[in-house]
């Protein structure tokens, strides 16, 4: 139909055009239009895209809504913008950490698969919603399905399946260096990182006193989570070894002959009989031959049982110790 309402003043072209609306208004081609003859003329273009309007297609408009189009020339070019957001990979992130309620608000390192961002309409408060969200903590691995709000009509653009990795920061252990096979670790070589992310498929260590004076069984580099299954314990002291006790406090230096009852490597605790009480007492292995016993440390009679249950105790660390292995 033909809007034939009489115009009293010209009418400018308007060459380039950025709209938010999902429609395109007569306003959005002509300046200085009279009041009330602003109207819909058609939809506006996808999120982020343009539309081209040659000055035939212009003349032909103004023709039909009365608009008295000053300069009008089959050579006019009129272009129309709708304004876009792009959700790029940092806003699916945030979507993706908000679905996830047990990784926390702290930040995440996040890599997703063989993404594209998606451009919607710039004044959209919710333009996309997570559906099916699957997420193994232990892998890191996560999906989700996307789905527009609004959707466009094109069902490749509509929905889509989000996939990745996922982890949440944690307090670890790492090395600080490379290091080579056979090193035996001091605290020199370890240091603490309050924000790992990196996936790690064994037993994961927070304390350097855990793991001064065992040995690397393979070459690491600096960075690297410092793993149960990169180690072993080098025994200092082994079981029957004669050694030295020696029990200290302010002011008061002791040591006594003694026996070790089991193997134990730099830093552990073990069982030894004082020779002397013959009680059995609990130390801290200083080197190959001395054990450190703490000052609040209480020290057992050595009864047959006990020494049966500590022999047998022992065996079964020496088990653990080469499944690890």
């Amino acid at each position: 139909m033909t809007f034939c309402a009489a115009a009293v003043s010209a009418a400018t072209l308007r060459s380039a055009t950025v709209i938010t609306s999902d429609v395109v208004r007569l306003s959005d081609l002509f300046a200085d239009l009279e009041p009330q003859q602003d109207k819909v003329i058609g939809p506006a273009p996808g999120p982020g895209a343009t539309i081209h309007v040659g000055g035939r297609q212009l003349i032909a408009i103004a023709d039909q809504y009365g608009v008295d189009w000053l300069d009008q020339s089959p050579s006019a070019m009129a272009t129309i913008t709708r304004a876009g957001r792009v959700l790029d990979r940092e806003f699916f992130a945030g979507l993706v950490q908000k679905s996830l309620p047990d990784i926390g608000p702290g930040p995440v390192s996040m890599d997703l698969a063989d993404f594209h961002p998606i451009t919607v309409a710039s004044d959209d408060p919710k333009p996309v919603i997570l559906s099916d969200v699957d997420w193994d903590q232990r892998t890191g691995r996560f999906s989700a399905t996307v789905y527009r709000t609004h959707p466009t009509g094109d069902i490749t653009q509509d929905s889509f399946l989000l996939t990745g990795t996922v982890r949440a920061p944690r307090r670890v252990l790492v090395f600080s260096h490379s290091l080579a096979a056979g090193a035996v670790i001091s605290s020199s070589d370890v240091s603490i990182d309050e924000s790992y992310t990196g996936y790690a498929t064994a037993k994961i260590f927070m304390d350097g006193a855990e793991v001064e004076g065992m040995t690397l069984l393979h070459p690491v580099v600096a960075g690297e989570p410092v793993l149960e299954r990169d180690l072993h314990r080098t025994l200092l002291v082994h079981k029957g070894d004669p050694i030295l006790i020696a029990f200290t406090v302010p002011g008061v230096h002791l040591t006594a002959t003694g026996r070790a009852l089991e193997d134990g490597g730099s830093g552990q605790y073990v069982h030894a009989l004082n020779l002397a009480s013959s009680m059995i007492v609990t130390g801290r292995v200083a080197n190959a031959s001395e054990i450190e016993v703490d000052a609040g440390s209480g020290a057992v009679p050595s009864d047959p049982n006990m020494l049966r249950r500590l022999t047998a105790s022992a065996r079964a660390n020496a088990r653990s110790d080469l499944s690890i292995r």
